[in-house]
């Protein structure tokens, strides 16, 4: 039986290095009575003021003329290809084979939206103009996730996004992104976050990963594209009788993250440096394009989460926790996501702590494969 990060040690743990820490039950609950928009009124069948703020506010960040939210981005992203689908009259999507969509969402857009994914470029790297060209069918839309996560939070660069973006005009296919991290790439990107949205006719945004909110996402675009994606959004199980704690931390990280996403991201390419000093450790990508980047070290998996289970028993401190199999074996990846918690260790400190995890791993039994 593999290995598992300790759920209960974790919680135990004073100190965090990734994201905003972990908050428990009591600390959400007072999160959200201490929001500075708990005075709203609480919103019903996703109608209500604190609703209405929200997706003023995500209409006016983006440059869009509407914006819709919704519980989950899987809707969202499911909502806004069927109705690129019903009003181009075809099917089939063109989407990158490591993202969201075509790994993380059990099939949804083939099984439940009847649409047809056309999966184009390589692992490691997001498609560009050579692999669209030779895409010689009809398409519903072509989707790019920005950045990347699942190879290595990869952002596609701001002449090829204009590349993407045009292609997709000049053969009158709607271009939709999904933005799960768009606030976390905007740094590295050096533009507006309109400007990016902008290139795209329909965009996603999260509200539970950098902006640390309960969950939650929006869908940004034209208001007919809008109205007509509410549909969706209740045929999908959307239509909630009410989800003011998502509403309120969505404000909430508003105000309090997003002005950090810069901040943030330099302190990432700081602790990748530093890392990259520690024997054995490679990063990816050497120069992180976010908040958030890969960790491969030479030991196993197993070795890696019981080494973090026991280190984390030791100094109250809970560092990497799931670590996952790569394709040179015998070792592992992590990631690290940079948010608040990460702020409060400096990149020697998260260098050091590495370093010894690292060392604990390799004298951990390794299980044969």
């Amino acid at each position: 039986m593999s290995v598992k990060p300790d759920p209960a040690l974790r919680d135990r743990c004073r100190r965090f290095l990734s994201g905003h820490g972990r908050r428990s039950t009591k600390q959400w609950l007072e999160t959200v009575a201490a929001s500075p928009h708990l005075a709203l009124a609480t919103d019903e069948y996703n109608a209500g003021p604190a609703i209405t703020l929200l997706e003023d506010r995500l209409a006016t960040l983006l440059g869009k003329p509407a914006a819709l939210f919704f519980p989950k981005g899987v809707m969202a992203q499911q909502a806004a290809l069927l109705v690129h689908a019903e009003r181009t009259g075809r099917r089939i999507v063109a989407l990158h084979p490591k993202s969201h969509i075509a790994l993380d969402e059990e099939d949804t857009m083939d099984r439940l939206a009847g649409l047809l994914s056309r999966r184009i470029g390589s692992d490691h790297a997001p498609f560009g103009m050579a692999e669209l060209e030779g895409v010689h069918e009809p398409l519903a839309a072509v989707t790019v996730e920005l950045p990347l996560r699942r190879a290595g939070f990869i952002g596609t660069p701001w002449k090829d996004l204009q590349a993407v973006s045009d292609w997709c005009r000049r053969h009158g296919v709607p271009f939709h992104l999904d933005g799960a991290r768009l606030w976390e790439v905007q740094p590295w990107l050096g533009r507006g976050l309109a400007d990016i949205a902008g290139l795209a006719d329909t965009i996603y945004v999260s509200f539970y990963k950098g902006l640390g909110g309960m969950g939650g996402a929006v869908l940004a675009g034209e208001r007919e594209v809008i109205e007509a994606a509410k549909v969706w959004r209740s045929r999908y199980g959307g239509n909630f009788y009410t989800l003011f704690p998502f509403v309120l931390t969505a404000l909430d990280g508003l105000d309090r993250h997003l002005p950090r996403m810069g901040e943030y991201h330099e302190h990432a390419l700081r602790i990748a440096a530093a890392l990259a000093e520690v024997p054995g450790v490679r990063v990816h990508p050497s120069i992180p394009h976010c908040n958030s980047f890969q960790i491969h070290l030479p030991v196993q998996p197993d070795q890696m989460i019981a080494a973090g289970n026991e280190r984390a028993g030791e100094t109250g401190e809970w560092l990497y926790g799931r670590a996952v199999a790569t394709a040179v074996p015998g070792t592992s990846m992590v990631e690290l996501v940079v948010g608040d918690a990460t702020t409060g260790w400096t990149a020697a400190e998260v260098r050091e702590a590495t370093a010894d995890l690292l060392a604990r791993a390799r004298n951990m039994p390794a299980n044969p494969r």
